[in-house]
Order: structure tokens, then C-alpha cells, then sequence
């Protein structure tokens, strides 16, 4: 039912449904909501101010996971960006996009080509050296991955690996990570460009490496949206941006693509972390978080609607609702905090009511982006019982933060 206030605005009267956040229905644990720093050319990398947007929860946006990419030789032309990162409390992972020209069939690095058996160790070395010089700058590694896009052989840099490739360098890796004194260092594999991990299912099928193999990874460039079943190991979306978008495009509309991703990952596919491309662009395309001069995007404060608040350990918990909105929740470890996470994709505003079951609190916060605002603070929301009802903004995600108390 629609309903005309007051002030003339036009908003959807709730459902006799409530959206109800089961405490005891725990799900997937987050290892944090992340985006490379690939694209920062430049040794300088990004300013105090950018990082602080970037990863501070408290003063930004607090992405939690940082993609770096490791060159050829094992050397980073990141380590600036990643320092400040570590320092705002995120964590940092590498992948490669190559092997050294030599060590490859093709010996190029463009164009795929693959590497050469005779060249695991060596190339497995370089990586553990890339660990170790990291840690020597302060910034700690806490995943390896074994290639960027294993299956795609493009004019950039990029190497071809099959799903039985994979699995034969996975113990060389471990070990070359051990060797280094660097063995605490994950190993992730296999970074498929589509939401699949056909490159990965050898190695998971062989109890000898799949021991080894801490993250399953794939981006989000095509294939259905669903879970994977890879054992112990996590579960990663680690890239993806609106391609079909040739230009830079910051509008609330794009974030709500982006809002729409993130739900359905987190609810579908269940994963443990979620990655956006990159921070910022170095071209006028819509790869960035940020546009060339780093202006933030409305999907940069759409992420930190979930990774502001949403930290590493914290867990999903169910929702039983069956409207048009799309919410997420999620608890900390010590069962004292709590995020509810609602898009709102209608063009007109929608009064939802919410039942805490399992828990209670005495108000809530929310927080919203949306045309109007950029992961601003509202005034705190009472909470009656265990039941709250709140006025969504049109065309908005909400961020429901609050303190928790058990119930019976």
C-alpha cells in the first residue's frame, strides 16, 4: 500500500511480514571486503587522507582486504599503499599476474603461454622471496595466490595454467613458503575469471594438496552466482567490475548494481570475502572505487556499508523475509555486536518492520548511502521489545548498527 504523509512524500506502508534476524542462525564467517591497489601506478602510492577514506572503519570506509600484485622478479611497486593499509588495520595479499619471461613456454610475459615445469621451484622461490621482502616492509602477507586468471591469455601479462598444472605447483609453493620462514603465508588458488572453480577442483580432490590450500578464489567476470564446495578452504570472490560500462560512472545507480552483487554473493554463494577491481582508476573507465582524481564513487560507500561495519570474524546470520528488499546480518564473535545491511532498489520509500528473535537492544543506528547521502549516521532508532519499523530511503542501502543483548 502506498501511503502520502505529511510532507507530501510517497512511501510503501510495511508488509504485515517482518523481516526477522534469527540470532542463533549462524552462517559463514567474513574475512573481510576488499579491492586491489593494482592500478596505482607509482611508488608514492596513495595519500594518508586516501588510505583513511580507504581502510580506516573508523574515519572511512574500513576495506579490509588489500590485493597487491607481485611482479615478475618478486619485487611490488604497492608497498606504500600496502603499508597504510596494515597500518589502518587491513590485511594484504599478492597475486601474480606472470612468471619471469623465461620460465614460461611462450617467453613472453603477455599472452599466456605457460610455466615451465623444470622452473616450479625457482618460480615458487620468487614467491616466498616476495613474502619475505613484504614482511621486511612491514606489511605482512596473508595469502598467496598461484595466478591471476589461470585459464586467460591476454596482451598484459598473464600465464596459462590447468587444473592438474595447479595441483602439481601447490606443493612447491608450500614448500618454497616454508623454506622462506614464511609458512603461516595461505595459499590460494585458482582465481578463474568466471564464478566457477573448475581450475581448482584437481588440487581439492587430492587430500595431499588440498591440505595445503587455505582459499578457493574466483572472480565475477560471468557464470552463475552459487556456492562451490571446497572443503576446509575459504571461499573468495576476489574481482569484479561493470564491464558494460566503458566510461566512469559514480552514480548511486551503479552503486546499486554493486549493492545487488554483494547481497548476492554473501547470500547465494555464501562467501567468506568479496572483492571490488580496484581502489582507483588509472584510466576514465569504471574499474575504480574512486574516478582519476579519487572522488569517491557511490559504490565506494556502498562497500563500506558492509565493510565499515561487517569486520573480519564477524559471521552472517540468517533472515527470514520474502519481500522486496534484500538484507544481510551479521553478529561479532563475541556475540555483542550487530549489522543488518538493506538495499532498497524502488525509486520510492518502503517502512519495513524488523523482529530481533534471539536478541534484543535499546536503539540502533543507521547509516545510509543513497543520492542524498554517503554512508552518513541518522539519528538513533529505538528499539520497542525486540521490533523496530524504519522509513528506507528510496533508491538506498541502510546500515542498521547496534549493541546486543541475548534473549531467551
Amino acid at each position: 500500500m502506498i501511503v502520502v504523509g505529511l510532507c507530501g512524500c510517497a512511501w510503501l506502508a510495511p508488509k504485515d511480514e517482518a523481516a526477522t534476524i534469527k540470532w542463533t542462525d549462524v552462517r559463514q564467517q567474513i574475512d573481510g571486503f576488499g579491492a586491489a591497489s593494482v592500478s596505482i601506478v607509482g611508488l608514492k602510492g596513495i595519500t594518508d587522507e586516501q588510505a583513511d577514506l580507504f581502510f580506516d572503519p573508523t574515519k572511512g570506509v574500513g576495506i579490509s582486504l588489500l590485493r597487491s600484485s607481485i611482479q615478475p622478479d618478486g619485487s611490488s611497486t604497492e608497498i606504500v599503499t600496502a603499508q597504510k593499509a596494515v597500518a589502518r588495520g587491513a590485511k594484504v595479499w599478492g597475486a601474480p599476474w606472470s612468471p619471469p619471461a623465461n620460465f614460461k613456454t611462450n617467453g613472453k610475459l603477455a599472452y599466456g603461454g605457460s610455466l615451465i615445469r623444470s622452473n616450479y621451484k625457482a618460480w615458487a622461490d620468487i614467491l616466498a622471496r616476495y613474502v619475505q621482502m613484504m614482511k621486511s616492509k612491514g606489511v605482512p602477507i596473508y595469502a598467496v595466490s598461484v595466478q591471476n586468471e589461470p585459464e586467460v591469455s591476454v596482451d598484459y601479462p598473464s600465464c596459462i595454467y590447468s587444473a592438474q598444472d595447479i595441483h602439481d605447483f601447490v606443493p612447491f609453493l608450500h614448500t618454497a613458503l616454508q623454506d622462506a620462514g614464511v609458512g603461516n603465508t595461505k595459499i590460494m588458488i585458482a582465481e578463474d575469471a568466471e564464478w566457477r572453480i573448475d581450475l581448482a577442483k584437481v588440487s581439492l580432490a587430492d587430500p595431499n594438496v588440498s591440505k595445503d590450500v587455505a582459499i578457493v578464489a574466483a572472480h565475477a567476470y560471468g557464470g552463475n552466482i552459487q556456492p562451490f564446495k571446497t572443503g576446509s578452504a575459504h571461499l573468495w570472490e576476489t574481482e569484479v567490475f561493470d564491464r558494460d560500462i566503458k566510461a566512469y560512472d559514480g552514480s548511486i545507480a551503479e552503486g546499486l548494481k554493486l549493492a545487488t552483487i554483494i547481497h548476492k554473493f554473501l547470500t547465494i554463494a555464501g562467501v567468506n570475502a568479496w572483492h571490488w577491481w580496484t581502489l582507483t582508476t588509472d584510466d576514465n573507465d569504471n574499474g575504480g572505487l574512486t574516478d582519476l582524481n579519487v572522488n569517491p564513487a557511490k559504490r565506494l560507500y556502498i562497500l563500506g556499508q558492509w565493510s565499515k561495519f561487517v569486520r573480519p570474524g564477524w559471521n552472517r546470520i540468517g533472515v527470514s523475509y520474502s519481500g522486496p528488499l534484500q538484507i544481510t546480518a551479521f553478529k561479532d564473535s563475541g556475540n555483542t555486536s550487530f549489522a543488518i545491511v538493506v538495499v532498497n532498489s524502488a525509486a520510492i520509500a518502503t517502512a519495513e518492520k524488523f523482529n530481533l528473535n534471539g536478541f534484543s537492544t535499546g536503539s540502533i543506528t543507521p547509516w545510509i548511502t543513497s543520492s542524498n547521502f554517503s554512508l552518513a549516521a541518522q539519528a538513533p532508532v529505538s528499539v520497542s521489545g525486540t521490533t523496530f519499523t524504519y522509513t528506507l530511503p528510496p533508491l538506498s542501502v541502510t546500515t542498521f548498527y547496534g549493541n546486543a543483548q541475548k534473549t531467551n
